[in-house]
């Protein structure tokens, strides 16, 4: 394998990590954050689930992104 091509896996990585963060972030914080606004037991708990969805999409992609490296 040549130079280049493990910089290109590294750089294809480094995107997918960056797209797991912002998973998480939007994905995970945004509606969980948005919706303890409110502080009512139905929404905690979606909230939570949108936190969990966003978090398990970012570890997810993570892993993907860690097996291109392999």
């Amino acid at each position: 394998m040549t130079e280049s091509e493990r910089e290109k896996i590294k750089l294809r990585a480094a995107y997918l990590n960056g797209l797991a963060l912002i998973f998480f972030g939007i994905g995970g914080f945004g509606p969980a954050f948005a919706l303890l606004d409110t502080f009512q037991w139905k929404n905690l708990i979606l909230a939570f689930v949108w936190l969990w969805a966003g978090g398990m999409s970012s570890w997810e992609l993570h892993r993907f992104a860690q097996r291109k490296l392999d």
